[in-house]
């Protein structure tokens, strides 16, 4: 069933969705942004948006694999003397008055292996006579091709080598860079602005004598923008807007006109000064979800402009521990669809290392600790609530618990999400 709720529905009784029915609608509502080009330096890390193909075979020779000397494999017996009649470095060719049908041929690791010969034996099976001149090898024969990687064994011309939608690591550059590809098609990043919320929030440079004791830092901003440069994402601009209808409103349609995506803070609940739902009535977008039945983060509400599908707003609450936990849970996955990555979370399974009590009408997502030689334990950390950012600070990530009102045992299976930028 969907599970839009619309800015004029008039039935708040209506049951809420649970994560994995949230967020299935969410991402049907994401689209892959386009794509740019950049250079090779800048591609680590970007998702590939065309494929990469080899421009001729891969090696394009025959390529020695060994430093040693090129034979003609019928020829080489045991303790046969052989005439040294060329030497051919890497990346160059013997020279064309030597008479290659005459001997062998010393020869370097890399270097291209003349077409005269088909085999390739290791120094260390060779012995020089005292001239120079001559070699004998330690062998009593050797096969053909040996130690010679062949023409378009790892690839051939026109032969992908990289596919589209690769989030391109360090050894996908290199093999960019092996192709001449050094104008790199990707999917572009989505810009994204953060609107934080709240009367009582305060700059972090905020002096402690600077504060009533009624407010309290922005503690959010910057973690937000910390969690969207762990995901590869800039934080386009942020703007902290007071609890007023029409700043709301202003900074609403600011954000939404210049970014892909906007995530908020705060001012999503069912107070009389939570004004974001409202905003984004007035600026005409469709909401869809509004509340999902999870702990913490119940209020995540998400929306989009019905004339720009392109773009999202995602909603997070204002406490900042459900702030960590739905940016993960929702905003982890939405841009991971933008750029063309499946949305699907690490999500792996773990056991519960003691007694856990879960809630019986919502899932609850907590923050845990790794533990044992395996790290396959976790210890479900104490806290005092969605407001105890504090509790986080020893945590590797967030484990999923089921609705029941039956304590969870020791040993019992659950599912664990490691915190962006934390353990694995």
């Amino acid at each position: 069933m969907p599970y839009h709720v619309w800015m004029h529905d008039a039935q708040p009784t209506r049951p809420l969705p649970s994560y994995d029915e949230a967020l299935r609608e969410v991402l049907k509502h994401v689209s892959t942004l386009g794509d740019e080009r950049v250079p090779l330096g800048g591609a680590l890390d970007r998702v590939l948006s065309q494929d990469i193909v080899a421009d001729r075979d891969q090696p394009p020779f025959d390529r020695s694999a060994m430093d040693g000397y090129a034979v003609r494999s019928g020829e080489v017996t045991a303790d046969s003397s052989h005439k040294v009649v060329a030497t051919i470095p890497a990346g160059a060719a013997p020279d064309p008055s030597h008479d290659l049908s005459r001997g062998v041929a010393r020869i370097a690791t890399g270097s291209s292996v003349p077409g005269a010969y088909d085999a390739v034996i290791p120094v260390e099976q060779a012995q020089e006579d005292q001239d120079g001149n001559h070699v004998r090898f330690s062998i009593e024969q050797v096969k053909p091709g040996a130690c010679i990687h062949q023409r378009g064994a790892d690839a051939k011309a026109g032969q992908v080598l990289i596919a589209s939608g690769t989030m391109l690591g360090p050894r996908h550059v290199g093999i960019a860079a092996s192709v001449g590809a050094v104008d790199i098609p990707v999917i572009r990043k989505p810009s994204v602005s953060l609107v934080t919320t709240g009367d009582e929030v305060r700059p972090p440079a905020t002096p402690t004598d600077g504060l009533t004791p009624q407010q309290i830092r922005n503690s959010n901003g910057p973690m937000i923008d910390a969690l969207l440069r762990g995901l590869g994402v800039e934080l386009m601009d942020h703007v902290h807007v007071v609890d007023d209808e029409q700043a709301t409103l202003a900074a609403a349609r600011e954000a939404l006109g210049k970014s892909d995506l906007v995530v908020t803070v705060g001012g999503i609940s069912a107070g009389r000064r939570d004004f974001l739902p409202w905003a984004w009535g007035e600026l005409g977008l469709d909401t869809i979800v509004k509340g999902v039945a999870i702990q913490p983060g119940k209020p995540v509400f998400v929306a989009q402009p019905k004339d720009e599908p392109g773009k999202l707003v995602v909603g997070l609450p204002g406490n900042p521990v459900s702030v960590l936990a739905t940016a993960h849970l929702f905003v982890w996955p939405v841009i991971r669809a933008m750029v063309g990555l499946p949305p699907a979370l690490p999500w792996r399974r773990v056991w519960l290392s003691q007694e856990t009590q879960p809630n019986p009408r919502r899932e609850v997502f907590r923050s845990v600790r790794l533990i044992g030689d395996t790290r396959d334990q976790v210890e479900v950390i104490h806290w005092h609530g969605s407001g105890d950012l504090a509790h986080t600070s020893q945590a590797d990530g967030f484990v999923r618990l089921p609705a029941q009102a039956e304590p969870l045992q020791p040993g019992t299976a659950v599912r664990f999400l490691p915190m962006i930028g934390g353990a694995l």
